[in-house]
């Protein structure tokens, strides 16, 4: 609540207490226009102000709520919201799927309809982009110039053994915002090419669970010199004083955030007025402040950003820029932690190993038979994402998905297991 609604608040109770009527302040009082999000505080005020500045005649009321709970609040009280504006694209696509939405003027939207192959806007019009955050790496600078190592530019820069036990890496499968991290991390790579590289970045990797803690305070703590997050979380602790650097890699995975109008928005016209001011240029440049650093999503805007700000529209495009859909990122990430996640401690033990029996110089064409065992990924990729593998992760059979998923980390044991069996015979060997 911010210091305008807190007098607000306590003015009205003071009316009450007195019992004053004064009808003439109701019939002059702004239109209130509900808009349902998850942003924090600091980014509201900032909209609140320049939104009510340029339309003095609404009154911008905010309703907060998490994403896992978005959905069963508008399906449990409709006519209730006048906007939707947050960052869970999923949310979106499911409140069109259920005819709860009405389309947004098209004149509105100045932005593109993908970014390096991410989805931007609704095809059909229900809903469009406001922002982009983008998934890189935050450094600990001191951390790498004490042990003189080159600063990290791209994904595979993650998997030298340097860095082992200093990535803070959040596990896709449980952290809403690394979502497509592995399917960014793949891109431009053979399937072959790109678990090779995920298995030695497993070997590296401190994994976060989802409210574990921040992955900034990680690194900031000491307690990895590298970490995968958004650029906001990193652009905020930063400004708190963080001695930390971001960095995007050459393939960034790009998280939208959108806004649609509530087909039943008991304020419609004061909702337009907000959605469009979400998408104008003086809603886009809110963006660049201090305390909100997001990526704006039109274009032209950028020509009046902060000097050294990010621009995700000058980076060059790629030949390979096909993002894979929500299910198949989901299909993905089980994988991984599956395969390589759960097994990780194993995983590490093993390339102990294989580094002792190479020292003591034994049977070198068997070692590196085992280790490119290690490094292959299990199924084909097309075996992975097969049409019944889809229907698993689509529909609400959580049984045989969680089946599937045992499935594969059975047999990923099963391979690591053969490898330490064979390793054990000839560290054993005369």
């Amino acid at each position: 609540m911010t210091s305008r609604h807190i007098l607000a608040s306590i003015f009205n109770k003071l009316l009450l207490g007195g019992g004053l009527l004064l009808a003439s302040l109701a019939t002059t009082a702004a239109e209130k226009v509900v808009v349902m999000t998850s942003y924090p505080q600091e980014m509201i005020s900032q909209f609140e102000t320049a939104f009510e500045a340029q339309f003095p005649q609404y009154r911008l009321e905010v309703l907060w709520k998490q994403s896992s709970d978005a959905l069963t609040y508008l399906n449990q009280h409709p006519g209730e919201v006048d906007v939707y504006w947050t960052p869970s694209r999923q949310n979106f696509v499911q409140l069109a799927k259920q005819g709860a939405l009405q389309k947004l003027d098209a004149a509105w939207i100045k932005s593109p309809t993908n970014l390096h192959g991410t989805l931007l806007n609704d095809p059909q019009g229900y809903y469009a982009t406001t922002e982009i955050a983008g998934l890189g790496m935050v450094i600990a600078p001191v951390a790498f110039d004490n042990a003189k190592l080159a600063y990290p530019e791209d994904w595979q820069d993650l998997t030298q053994p340097a860095l082992q036990g200093q990535v803070a890496f959040p596990l896709p499968a449980r952290i809403g915002f690394a979502s497509g991290l592995i399917d960014a991390m793949l891109r431009g790579k053979s399937w072959s090419e790109g678990w090779t590289m995920l298995t030695r970045m497993t070997l590296n990797a401190h994994f976060i669970e989802n409210g574990s803690t921040f992955i900034t305070d990680e690194v900031s703590a000491g307690r990895a010199m590298v970490g995968i997050t958004m650029d906001f979380f990193a652009a905020s602790a930063i400004a708190k004083g963080a001695a930390l650097q971001y960095i995007y890699p050459p393939v960034v995975a790009y998280s939208p955030a959108h806004v649609a109008l509530l087909k039943q928005a008991p304020h419609e016209e004061a909702a337009r007025a907000f959605a469009q001011f979400t998408l104008s240029p003086v809603g886009q440049e809110l963006l660049f402040t201090p305390d909100i650093r997001k990526l704006p999503v039109d274009p032209a805007v950028y020509a009046q950003r902060p000097a050294g700000y990010f621009n995700p529209y000058a980076t060059p495009a790629r030949p390979d820029e096909k993002v894979r859909d929500v299910t198949e990122q989901n299909i993905l990430n089980a994988y991984f932690e599956a395969t390589l996640v759960k097994h990780q401690a194993l995983l590490q033990s093993l390339f102990v190993n294989l580094a002792f029996a190479r020292h003591l110089n034994r049977d070198t064409a068997n070692i590196n038979a085992l280790e490119q065992q290690l490094l292959q990924p299990l199924l084909p990729e097309q075996q992975l994402f097969t049409a019944e593998n889809t229907v698993r992760f689509q529909s609400g059979l959580a049984d045989d998905r969680k089946a599937l998923i045992q499935q594969w980390s059975e047999l990923a044991k099963a391979r690591y297991q053969s490898v330490a069996n064979t390793l054990q015979t000839i560290l054993t060997s005369p």
